[in-house]
């Protein structure tokens, strides 16, 4: 009976094994995000073994319950020592992968989770010791990873692992004579204590800067310090001056944090990204600015730069990806706090997107109403970054990642005050609390140029952002999802040395949102909720370093005019070339019907060109002809208008050249009209029209046209199908007017014979 039991209870658990995804894929509990070291078959020996740091690795089934409520442990431990990686790091291996079945075997794991530390330089086949602690506290598991640490004899000390012994007397006054740092922090405290430790390893990786702990019982230390209280932390420089650090609490979130922000103190993985100065492009002065202020110009090069350069990136914008730009223009338009003509021009490009529905739409087109290339007063989005805030120590430091994560936070402070507004009101307003986080996950899905940030950001989201319910968590769930984000990339090559990658908001900045409980850091988010709200406001925006709209409006006029001039010149270099050629055409000695040939083959090409859209050459220094005014170009009148338009580039340039001769540099010049046949030289026309046998019939046309043109002369340039609309519109005016006067008429004589009748 028990051993049918028994199969019954293997049975179910072969069944279990097989339904659990992984199990069967190997899927893990873990990712590269989470700060530990993926280890499988293939990389375990290479990684491990001869290492100049200490591991602690877990070996884990991802099927396993107790392995998926340890995991959160296991991570938020990895995120809590990162800093630590050159003396000790964390990894794990899923034992559930088939793939790594038998390495778990030759690790002699038979139970879930197994932890095993391996020292510094362990060689080839060494199994790991046991790591074991019954209380599964993250500060209970530092605490073990410190006395660990200590047990490394001489031999297999990491080497970027500084002393963790008390310092004496006699090394603290002959500290700056063996080591060239600038200053060095000393922690007091008791025996049992272990803040100055942590802190120590928190500062491992970063340059200038030594940590020692010294003991309360070191009395002459104490002395020459004046040390009052434990714990606390004494800053000693080398000339044997020192002052003391002081924090809200005694604890290592504050002294670290205090510490790091120090002049001169670096994280060192920034050695790897130094270069070589002849090579850097010159960088403004730096200078201090609030970091407890929102910089507007922070938020409109954060504006420019998402819907101009990265909508930019694509050519067509329709389906996911158009949507994703409506939605992302509505809310702006709706919660950023902007100047009066950008949020205008917000508010053009919402209706103009909003008009054009679904259907495919060009960038150029969509540039065009951001640009606000109508001409509508007052909206205008300013052009190019001005970094204030997110300004980095070097030009790929911060800047539009920094700018863009200021402008998410703001807009989601905004809809939760615009939802608050409204309540106190009594207005009731369909508002949804995932609106602004829905909008800028599909932001950054589509539009965000870096792949990787947009995956994790997706990834983030997929996983907890369906259980935002209200405005205030929306805000929180930002707020910590970019504290995931420092957290990830801290230490990376792209991390600013000025800027590190700290929690956010800091202790300096809102001493209030932080705690400690039991040696373990705790967010206080009643705190950070009340922070986010004053710092995302905008009574708390700096309009410093921004151009008034008049300064702005005349760069966009100078920008506009020069890229008219650059349109403008290849055109204009094609006509001058044709016109070359055609003088060297007619001087020939030909043969009339040839000649007369050959130019209405002249007249083709240029009316071809000028309805395909270049210059007028009416218009010199780069003004454009009104746009959709068509040049209508008739056949048999087209020599003539080309001989005055000949007359008029020669006069164009016998005026260009006095203005270059007398160094003016004023406003653009306007030329005559082209029907303007009194400016030209009547008889100048007609020897050329003479000279190039074209005969009386074209001084003829000559006059015909002038009779035709002459709603040109008025500069109104109106075509048959307007005078004809013109013609229909006022004939149905006047049959208006005749149905009116004949109804007047008729109900006048109609009153008149009732009162007759009425007296009979």
């Amino acid at each position: 009976m028990a051993q049918r039991w028994d199969a019954v209870f293997v049975s179910l658990a072969a069944i279990s094994l097989l339904g659990t995804p992984g199990a069967v894929s190997g899927a893990g509990l873990y990712s590269q995000s989470d700060q530990v070291t993926l280890l499988d078959t293939d990389n375990f020996d290479e990684m491990l073994y001869n290492c100049s740091n200490a591991w602690l690795v877990e070996f884990y089934a991802s099927w396993c319950g107790y392995c998926i409520d340890f995991a959160p442990v296991w991570k938020s431990l990895a995120r809590d020592i990162k800093e630590w990686k050159t003396a000790v790091s964390l990894a794990v291996v899923n034992c559930a992968n088939l793939k790594n079945a038998k390495l778990c075997q030759r690790f002699e794991v038979t139970t879930y989770p197994t932890i095993k530390s391996f020292k510094a330089f362990s060689k080839p086949f060494f199994k790991g010791e046991p790591f074991v602690d019954s209380d599964t506290t993250i500060s209970a598991l530092r605490h073990d990873i410190i006395r660990y640490l200590e047990q490394h004899g001489e031999n297999v000390w990491p080497p970027a692992c500084p002393p963790l012994e008390p310092a004496s007397m006699a090394e603290v006054q002959n500290f700056f004579a063996d080591n060239n740092v600038q200053y060095l922090a000393l922690i007091f405290e008791d025996e049992n204590s272990y803040l100055g430790r942590e802190v120590t390893l928190d500062m491992l990786q970063y340059e200038n800067i030594a940590v020692r702990r010294v003991l309360s019982s070191e009395e002459n230390l104490m002395m020459m310090l004046n040390v009052q209280e434990v714990p606390s932390c004494y800053l000693y420089f080398a000339n044997n001056t020192h002052r003391k650090v002081t924090v809200k609490m005694p604890t290592r979130t504050f002294y670290t944090y205090y510490l790091r922000r120090l002049p001169g103190v670096t994280r060192n993985a920034y050695k790897l990204t130094t270069q070589d100065s002849t090579h850097m492009t010159t960088v403004r002065p730096w200078s201090d600015l609030d970091s407890c202020k929102v910089y507007m110009a922070d938020l409109e090069s954060a504006l420019y730069y998402s819907l101009k350069v990265e909508v930019g990136m694509h050519k067509e914008l329709s389906g996911n990806t158009l949507a994703a730009l409506k939605h992302f223009i509505a809310v702006l338009t709706k919660f950023f706090p902007g100047r009066p003509f950008v949020m205008k021009m917000l508010q053009i490009t919402e209706a103009w997107l909003a008009k054009v529905g679904m259907a495919q739409i060009s960038y150029n087109a969509y540039l065009d109403v951001l640009s606000n290339k109508q001409g509508r007063i007052g909206a205008l989005l300013p052009d190019g970054v001005n970094w204030v805030g997110c300004r980095g120590s070097r030009p790929q430091f911060r800047g539009y990642p920094c700018s863009l994560w200021t402008l998410f936070h703001l807009l989601t402070v905004q809809a939760a005050k615009y939802n608050e507004s409204m309540k106190r009101m009594g207005k009731t307003v369909q508002t949804d609390p995932l609106e602004v986080l829905y909008t800028l996950r599909q932001y950054v899905k589509y539009f965000f140029g870096c792949r990787e940030c947009a995956t994790h950001f997706e990834a983030m989201a997929e996983d907890s952002m369906d259980q935002v319910d209200s405005f205030d968590d929306a805000i929180l769930w930002l707020w910590s999802r970019h504290n995931r984000v420092n957290n990830r990339l801290a230490g990376a090559l792209s991390e600013d040395p000025k800027f590190p990658k700290l929690q956010w908001p800091p202790p300096d900045m809102c001493a209030e949102c932080h705690s400690e409980v039991k040696g373990e850091h705790v967010w206080i988010t009643d705190e950070i909720l009340k922070f986010l709200k004053v710092h995302y406001s905008p009574e708390n925006i700096d309009y410093s370093y921004l151009e008034g709209e008049q300064e702005l409006l005349k760069k966009q006029k100078a920008r506009e005019e020069t890229q008219q001039d650059q349109e403008k010149d290849s055109p204009k270099e094609e006509e001058k070339v044709e016109g070359e050629e055609e003088d060297e055409e007619e001087e020939r000695n030909e043969e009339p019907t040839t000649r007369n040939s050959k130019q209405r083959e002249i007249s083709k090409t240029i009316t071809g060109i000028r309805r395909d859209g270049s210059q007028k050459r009416t218009f010199i220094m780069g003004k454009h002809s009104p746009r959709g005014e068509e040049d209508i170009v008739d056949l048999d009148s087209f020599v003539n208008e080309q001989y005055k338009s000949q007359a008029l580039e020669d006069r164009a340039e016998n005026k260009r050249a006095n203005l270059m001769n007398e160094g003016v540099h004023g406003p653009q010049l306007h030329l005559q009209s082209i029907d303007d046949v009194e400016s030209l030289g009547y008889a100048v026309l007609q020897s050329k029209l003479q000279k190039r046998g074209i005969g009386s019939r074209y001084l003829g046309a000559q006059a015909k046209a002038k009779k035709q043109n002459w709603l040109g002369l008025k500069g109104m340039s109106l075509s048959h199908t307007d005078i004809s609309l013109c013609m229909l519109l006022y004939i149905l005016t006047s049959l208006c007017l005749l149905s009116m006067y004949l109804y007047f008429r008729m109900r006048f004589r109609w009153r008149k014979w009732r009162n007759h009748f009425a007296s009979a």
